[in-house]
């Protein structure tokens, strides 16, 4: 591993690994998932910190006892409580509730975990239950998923409009409470108002550039720009379907997003996302792909679970410090893109431990 990489601090923008294997293996009697099967991919990939989401408006949860039988809701409050308990379990992981944390979990080599949010269905209109949330740890709120809900329009609705009035005060109860809001997966009408209203920075954590790829996740030129100006981070995606049109990209196509978002928005707004379903069972791939077909009557994108050459893994995360490095970025813009523009933007967003 580069020195520079393993020196930094590196943040893992968004990932799903709780919700979607820990949860269920718990809920089924294991313990030290984290550490068992999710750890060493991340110590080969020098990851100091994951940014989590534990629940949201995706249908999370494997077993039938687990997903059928439970709202988004209880989901996401039984994730949590096995969140803490296989922290509790495990002296390789930390909670992260401030940029302190972070720091600390560089120092001691530990990988901390921020608990995040992806949709706003478990709020169930409640706004009350967002500052319970924050109590409880949530630091990071993707607003919703790739459908409506009561917060505003995913990027799959037909004729998506923006945030509703809920989801207007969502938004300023995040900025109150520091909460980071997240718009990777909001229609580009909700992107605007969150641009409109929030007084704070936000992130689009895993999203790339659609200019060079032209799938609705990914983020327009002027998007980069305001999200930057206000000073927000854009996470870049891993999934080949969000990286390239073609099929087969590798990773100088991920690179090719990195250095088009810093050309339009600037060094400062770089971060990884990667989004990376890796470490699921083959089983999980299978059920996720059968139960996408429709979802509330809407027809679901058929995604394929594939990567590109070189960015399969958070282990491969050493690749994109080198090829940055190759493309001519300094090491000040790659110690940014890996964690310090992250750390910056929490730092604004989140409140100081009581």
């Amino acid at each position: 591993m580069h020195d520079l990489h393993r020196e930094s601090i590196v943040i893992v923008g968004h990932s799903d690994i709780i919700a979607s294997d820990v949860d269920w293996r718990r809920e089924s009697g294991e313990r030290k998932v984290l550490e068992r099967r999710h750890m060493p991919t991340l110590r080969k990939g020098g990851v100091t910190v994951i940014c989590d989401h534990i629940g949201g408006d995706a249908p999370y949860g494997y077993l039938p006892a687990t997903q059928y039988r439970t709202t988004h809701l209880q989901r996401f409050m039984r994730t949590l409580d096995h969140t803490y308990g296989d922290l509790s379990d495990s002296e390789h992981f930390t909670l992260v509730l401030g940029v302190d944390d972070i720091a600390r979990a560089k120092r001691e080599g530990k990988i901390g975990v921020v608990i995040c949010l992806e949709g706003g269905a478990p709020l169930e209109g409640e706004i009350s239950y967002l500052r319970n949330f924050h109590r409880l740890g949530l630091r990071c709120f993707g607003l919703t998923h790739d459908m409506r809900n009561e917060l505003g329009d995913g990027i799959r609705e037909r004729n998506a409009g923006g945030l509703t009035n809920f989801g207007v005060n969502v938004v300023k109860e995040c900025n109150r409470l520091g909460i980071v809001v997240d718009v990777s997966h909001l229609s580009d009408k909700g992107t605007e108002d969150v641009l409109a209203t929030s007084s704070d920075p936000i992130t689009a954590s895993h999203s790339n550039a659609r200019a060079l790829c032209s799938h609705p996740r990914n983020l327009p030129d002027h998007f980069i720009r305001d999200i930057a100006k206000a000073g927000g981070v854009i996470g870049f995606h891993a999934l080949d379907g969000l990286v390239s049109d073609e099929p087969g990209p590798t990773i100088e196509h991920v690179l090719r997003h990195i250095a088009y978002v810093a050309e339009k928005g600037g060094v400062d707004c770089i971060a990884i996302g990667p989004d990376l379903m890796e470490n699921w069972d083959p089983p999980v791939f299978t059920a996720v792909y059968e139960r996408s077909s429709i979802v509330g009557s809407l027809p679901v994108q058929r995604y394929v679970w594939t990567y590109p050459a070189g960015m399969r893994s958070n282990a491969d995360l050493p690749n994109v410090t080198e090829g940055l490095l190759k493309m001519g970025f300094s090491e000040d813009d790659v110690r940014k893109f890996l964690g310090g523009n992250l750390m910056r933007l929490f730092g604004r967003v989140w409140k100081p431990a009581a």
